[in-house]
């Protein structure tokens, strides 16, 4: 693969001026955040939103988290921006996107263009204010993306021009889908044309880091079909079903996402099981159970 270095003299410039100015314990904080917005937090988090609190919400967190993050490592491993900390020497690698692994290592570190940490703090801060047209959460949101992108410069792991295309990308995408999800009358067309474009794009991007998100898309995607046309739950009707749905979720999630990943190895035929199989099964076959721990049912 042809990796590429490019970047704007004022780019380098803030995230020297970030290394050389902020505290430690300030760039400790950063590390914090990174491994905070992560995709299992946040997959973990979605996936409890759409549980245990409001499945609709949850359903459209999901998905624009799924697309966007399709969209991103296309474009990510397409460009093969090489980081910050591997184009000029006197920016530091403070916390690598994989601590325990070789931060030159861009088949397991990932490329720099876009930031995936932008995107999912978009997702995750902007998703839901944006669906619902809460205009005063959204400026709050926003607050919220401008922390996590400045803390992914001053870690030396992306260029700021990474953190605004990671935004844009994740923006655009919940504001499209903001405005057509609550118009499709069928549903399952929208969640089969998303995976099918997602499989289309492996036609151009045949690379395992993008693959893994198709793998993730496909799992929410049938996922919500077959919850959809078998399960159809209902939101919680009591604080005591939510908490015992939740519990149950959080189980379920680190037997499959943590426990299991880790007996069976780090590879990419796991890394595809646990984002397609195992987000079907958080989806659509947990559900199942509601019934008979739903006190009100």
């Amino acid at each position: 693969m042809l990796e590429t270095v490019f970047y704007f003299p004022w780019e380098v410039n803030l995230i020297l001026f970030l290394q050389s100015s902020l505290p430690g314990f300030v760039l400790g904080f950063f590390g914090i955040i990174a491994e905070v917005v992560s995709k299992n937090v946040l997959a973990l988090l979605f996936i409890s939103v759409y549980l245990v609190y409001n499945k609709d919400w949850g359903k459209f967190t999901l998905l624009s988290l799924g697309v966007a993050g399709v969209c991103c490592e296309f474009i990510k491993v397409t460009v093969a921006r090489l980081r910050p900390y591997a184009v000029v020497d006197k920016i530091k690698c403070i916390h690598a996107n994989v601590p325990d692994q070789n931060p030159m290592d861009f088949k397991i570190q990932g490329y720099s263009l876009p930031s995936g940490h932008s995107m999912m703090a978009t997702n995750l801060f902007l998703a839901i204010p944006i669906y619902l047209r809460k205009i005063p959460y959204v400026a709050i949101g926003l607050i919220g993306v401008l922390i996590v992108s400045i803390s992914r410069v001053g870690l030396g792991v992306h260029f700021p021009t990474d953190t605004i295309v990671g935004f844009i990308i994740a923006f655009v995408i919940i504001l499209i889908l903001s405005h057509i999800y609550d118009k499709i009358e069928y549903r399952p067309y929208l969640y089969l044309g998303i995976a099918a474009l997602s499989l289309i794009g492996i036609i151009f991007c045949p690379d395992m880091s993008y693959i893994k998100y198709v793998a993730l898309v496909l799992g929410i995607s049938l996922g919500f079909l077959v919850e959809e046309k078998y399960v159809n739950f209902e939101n919680p009707k009591s604080r005591r079903d939510a908490i015992v749905r939740l519990i149950g979720a959080i189980i379920l999630f680190i037997l499959l996402f943590v426990l299991i990943p880790k007996l069976a190895g780090k590879t990419d035929l796991v890394d595809c099981i646990k984002y397609s199989l195992f987000t079907f099964i958080m989806l659509a076959v947990y559900p199942l159970t509601f019934k008979k721990i739903d006190r009100d049912s």
